[in-house]
């Protein structure tokens, strides 16, 4: 069965004192890069929603033919207007979403996420859920025709999620402050060193 990918790197990064986090370097790649590679096993098309810093995010994902870049022309909207935009173009059976600042994904929990047989799929670790998130083709038309969920997090709470637990905490972080990034730092710093 066919599976793509929807990275969401159209944000402001307001909190990052006006750089863009998915260019940011974390042990030799990039955050949006080391998004893209946990995806990329397991996909055959990968989209890379842009907005706020379309260009840098483009030049800093690197050159990979798997992937392709939307534009996000209503990103001011938030995170859920780059939602819909990036299922739009898709067309795989399932689809798995994930936030760019996320780039902490092992290889694990997308292949348990993938194992679930649900409509929509999370992982959580001790009760708490976290990304990436997995949409059959049926919850994306569904999500795609609702006119009343103003956020994923919405759609997922309206309907019925299987979830999957994983033994790995580090899938719910994200990098939305200098500290989490230097956090990040270290982070890939210890485990290229093991």
């Amino acid at each position: 069965m066919e599976i793509e990918g929807v990275i969401l790197a159209a944000g402001r990064s307001s909190r990052m004192a006006g750089n863009s986090k998915m260019t940011m370097d974390l042990g030799g790649r990039t955050v949006i890069q080391r998004s893209i590679d946990s995806l990329r096993p397991f996909c055959s098309k990968v989209i890379v929603v842009t907005g706020f810093h379309s260009e840098a995010v483009m030049v800093s994902a690197g050159h990979c033919p798997e992937v392709v870049f939307v534009h996000n022309a209503d990103c001011e909207k938030g995170m859920f207007s780059s939602v819909r935009i990036g299922l739009q173009r898709t067309e795989a059976e399932r689809v798995l979403i994930l936030p760019g600042d996320c780039p902490f994904i092992t290889r694990e929990v997308c292949e348990k996420l993938l194992a679930g047989k649900g409509d929509i799929v999370l992982p959580a670790y001790q009760g708490k859920r976290g990304h990436p998130v997995l949409l059959s083709r049926c919850a994306i038309e569904g999500l795609l025709a609702d006119e009343c969920c103003q956020s994923l997090q919405e759609y997922i709470g309206a309907n019925k999620a299987e979830i999957i637990a994983v033994d790995y905490p580090d899938f719910f972080w994200d990098i939305d402050t200098p500290e989490d990034y230097a956090k990040a730092v270290e982070y890939f710093r210890t485990k290229e060193v093991r």
